[in-house]
């Protein structure tokens, strides 16, 4: 200790610390004396037997820490205006130049020789590369000594003081804070990037797996897939593809019979004998019935143009199409027209959660077959708002014949081959259907029935009611006279829901008639 350390020591022990002695004069003879050894002592003293002014002195410096943190940004903008700007920026250059000019051996500004150019904009762009590094170290060199005086000023690292100065104890705590938090920042980090490599790392080999599929199906130049579809088959969906969004398994579930299967096509039967089964249970819709089989005639399979039947409520449009498919030996597949939600006819994205494939694809894998029948009835009570696209519009596409032998389908994400697939709409008022979709069908009118066709119609009502009952068609004895005329005199022709709902009633009054009468 030097002299005037120890005179001003002893002075502060004379003095007591009634006259302001004790650990602030011993600090304040370390000043005055410029005594290394005094200012240790002092600053030893703080640290470990002062606490609380320690604390005190420490929250003022982290709060004027934290303040000076807000302007890092202001700082790192100076520094970027201070950075090379970009050479012949008048002229719309981009290469970078040095801050300094080229000077001659004397010192004074000088034109710069040949190559220089190249070598000043490199030593440039290495200044401002080591610009900013320096600057980021001190970013963070400032971050930590915010947080280390912070913890200082708590008390909770009184562990980590050393020797020296508040600074040097507050880098100490502050490395020490932070080291947990890092190392768990880290280790997200490092989680977080693994978990994004195994998702990448899936979708590249599905991507590869897809592509093989792809280079397999066209080795042979395409000659080969088409030879190894059966005669009277269609390949309708080749193959399901796996690229894009991961949920290609779940949209595929329910459909595997019919990805990558040539499905059969039904032929087209006797239609003599078709015409003779529907006439008998729609006698009142001959000009209906020869105009629909019409469109079938000639062609090996079943398969027809798009067509509406349009007419009257109750008098038997869905039905009649439904007895038309089973009498073809075709699956029909009902849409609900009034109720289907917007767009999805032709398939939803496959991106959102309640994604399904188009309808006429749907009814290709439900019936097993490359050509059912797809009814949309009560087409023209389609919900007409565009929120989420329009029955109307979804279906212009599968109507038309060269786009649907290649309807890109946005759940399945390949072309499918609907070609085969016959739609039949009903309607009660066709007029009301939008110019392009009309375009696309031919209307068929089926009329209501008449009172003269009562004994006609009566056979198939009686056996579809024994059918829907679970029994045989023939379980249902002919009404009698009685029953004719009561039903004659209830109806009088039009809707055939009506007149089925009469011969039901009267077929309750028979069994009730019968459980009354003796054995």
């Amino acid at each position: 200790m030097s002299r005037a350390g120890r005179a001003a020591a002893g002075r502060c022990r004379g003095a007591g610390e009634a006259d302001g002695c004790g650990l602030g004069a011993l600090d304040r003879a370390a000043a005055l004396g410029d005594d290394p050894t005094l200012r240790e002592i002092a600053d030893a003293l703080v640290l470990l037997g002062a606490f609380e002014r320690v604390a005190e002195h420490a929250g003022r410096a982290a709060a004027a820490a934290w303040s000076y943190l807000d302007r890092l940004p202001e700082v790192g903008a100076q520094l970027h205006r201070l950075a090379p700007v970009p050479a012949g920026a008048q002229a719309g250059g981009d290469a970078a130049r040095a801050p300094w000019a080229h000077l001659d051996p004397l010192g004074r500004p000088a034109a710069a020789p040949d190559g220089a150019t190249q070598a000043t904009d490199e030593a440039g762009a290495s200044w401002r590369a080591e610009l900013e590094s320096a600057f980021a170290d001190i970013c963070q060199e400032a971050r930590l000594l915010a947080v280390g005086l912070s913890a200082v000023a708590t008390g909770r690292s009184r562990g980590l003081w050393t020797t020296g100065t508040l600074a040097q104890v507050a880098a100490v705590v502050g490395q020490a804070v932070a080291q947990p938090l890092t190392v768990a920042a880290e280790r997200d980090g490092r989680r977080a990037g693994e978990a994004r490599a195994q998702s990448e790392i899936a979708d590249l080999r599905d991507m590869v797996r897809a592509y093989r599929d792809e280079a397999d199906r066209r080795q042979d130049g395409g000659a080969a897939a088409v030879a190894d579809v059966p005669a009277g088959h269609v390949l309708v969906c080749p193959h399901l593809n796996r690229t894009g969004h991961s949920k290609a398994k779940e949209v595929a579930r329910g459909y595997e019979n019919a990805i990558g299967t040539a499905l059969p096509l039904v032929p087209t039967p006797d239609l003599a004998g078709v015409r003779r089964a529907l006439l008998e249970e729609f006698p009142h819709a001959v000009a209906a019935v020869d105009a629909t089989l019409g469109a079938f005639a000639a062609r090996p399979h079943v398969h027809a143009p798009p067509m509406v039947i349009a007419g009257p409520p109750g008098s038997g449009k869905s039905r009649f199409v439904r007895r038309l498919g089973e009498s073809l030996g075709v699956g029909v597949y009902r849409v609900d027209g009034a109720n289907d939600a917007g767009g999805s006819f032709g398939g939803t994205e496959r991106r959102w959660y309640s994604s399904e494939p188009c309808r006429p694809f749907m009814a290709v894998a439900r019936h097993a077959q490359a050509n059912p029948i797809v009814m949309v009835d009560e087409v023209d009570k389609a919900a007409t708002r565009t929120d989420h696209g329009r029955l109307w519009d979804s279906m212009l596409q599968a109507l038309d014949p060269e786009n649907a032998a290649r309807f890109p389908d946005p759940c399945l994400q390949v072309e499918l081959d609907l070609s085969w697939v016959t739609v039949i709409c009903t309607a009660n008022a066709p007029a009301v259907l939008p110019a392009p979709l009309l375009d696309r069908m031919r209307v068929v009118r089926f009329p209501e029935a008449r009172a003269d066709h009562l004994d006609a119609l009566l056979p198939g009502i009686l056996a579809g009611v024994a059918m829907e009952a679970g029994f045989d068609p023939r379980f249902h004895l002919p009404l009698d006279a009685v029953e004719r005329a009561a039903l004659r005199a209830r109806w009088r022709g039009g809707s055939l829901r009506r007149l089925r709902r009469a011969v039901e009633a009267i077929l309750r009054v028979r069994d009730r008639a019968l459980t009354r009468s003796p054995q």
